[in-house]
C-alpha cells in the first residue's frame, strides 16, 4: 500500500508539472510549485521523488515519450522489414504519427510542454541523452540521409520540421482546451506529414544550389540538438 501511494504521488506530480511547465515555461516553475499543485502537504515531495528540476523535466518528458518511442520504433522496424527504408513519406509518418496519437489519447498538456522545451537550455541539456529520444533520432537520420543537399541544410530542414510539428501539435492541443474548431486527428497527421515533406524537399536557394557538395556533406547529420 505504501509503495502504491508513493507511485500515485509521483504520477500526480508529473501530471501537474506537465501542466505548469506548459503554462509558465520550464524556468517559471519551482519544485515547491509542483508539490503544492499536486496537493502534497510536504512541499519537498517533488524534490524527494525527482531530486531537482532537471530530474522532474526528464520524468515529464519520459512519461509519455516512452510510449511514443515504442510505437515509433515499431513502425520503423516494420518499414525496414518491408524493405521501405528509403520511403520518405512513410518515414516521416513514422516520426510524426505516434506523437499525435499519444497527445490525442492523453488529453493533457504534453504538446505544449514539448513546445516549451524546444529552446530552453536546461531542457535541452536534460533531454539530449535520454533513451526515449533514440527512436526519433534513428528515423530522422534515415530521413535526412535521403536529402541530396549539404549537411548543414539537412540539419536545418530537420530542425524546421521539428519546429513545425511540435508547434502545430501544441496549438492543436490548446484548441481543444479552448473549445475552438480544429482538424480531426487523421487530418492533422496527414497535414503534418505533407507539410513536413514539403519543407524537407523544398528547392535549395540559388546560392546553395550552385555550391559544390563535398564528400563530408553526406556523412550522418549530427542531430544531438534535435529532440521531440
Amino acid at each position: 500500500m505504501v509503495a502504491r501511494s508513493g507511485e500515485q504521488a509521483r504520477i500526480a506530480l508529473i501530471e501537474h508539472a506537465e501542466r505548469l511547465f506548459a503554462e509558465r515555461g520550464i524556468e517559471g516553475v519551482s519544485l515547491r510549485d509542483v508539490s503544492a499543485a499536486a496537493g502534497q502537504r510536504n512541499h519537498s515531495a517533488a524534490q524527494y521523488h525527482f531530486g531537482d528540476r532537471q530530474g522532474l523535466v526528464a520524468a515529464v518528458f519520459q512519461a509519455r515519450m516512452r510510449i511514443v518511442g515504442e510505437r515509433r520504433q515499431e513502425r520503423l522496424d516494420q518499414l525496414l522489414a518491408d524493405g521501405r527504408a528509403d520511403d520518405l513519406a512513410a518515414l516521416v509518418r513514422a516520426a510524426i504519427e505516434p506523437l499525435v496519437e499519444v497527445v490525442a489519447e492523453t488529453d493533457g498538456w504534453y504538446g505544449r510542454f514539448l513546445a516549451r522545451t524546444r529552446w530552453d537550455t536546461l531542457a535541452a541539456d536534460v533531454l539530449v541523452d535520454l533513451p526515449e529520444v533514440s527512436s526519433y533520432r534513428a528515423v530522422v537520420l534515415r530521413i535526412v540521409s535521403l536529402l541530396d543537399m549539404p549537411v548543414e541544410i539537412r540539419r536545418s530542414r530537420a530542425d524546421q520540421t521539428l519546429t513545425l510539428v511540435v508547434g502545430t501539435i501544441a496549438g492543436w492541443e490548446w484548441a481543444r482546451q479552448l473549445g475552438r474548431p480544429r482538424l480531426d486527428q487523421h487530418r492533422l497527421t496527414g497535414e503534418l506529414v505533407s507539410t513536413s515533406i514539403a519543407i524537407l524537399e523544398a528547392p535549395l536557394t540559388t546560392d546553395l544550389a550552385s555550391s559544390p557538395i563535398t564528400a563530408g556533406d553526406h556523412r550522418s547529420t549530427d542531430l544531438t540538438g534535435v529532440a521531440p
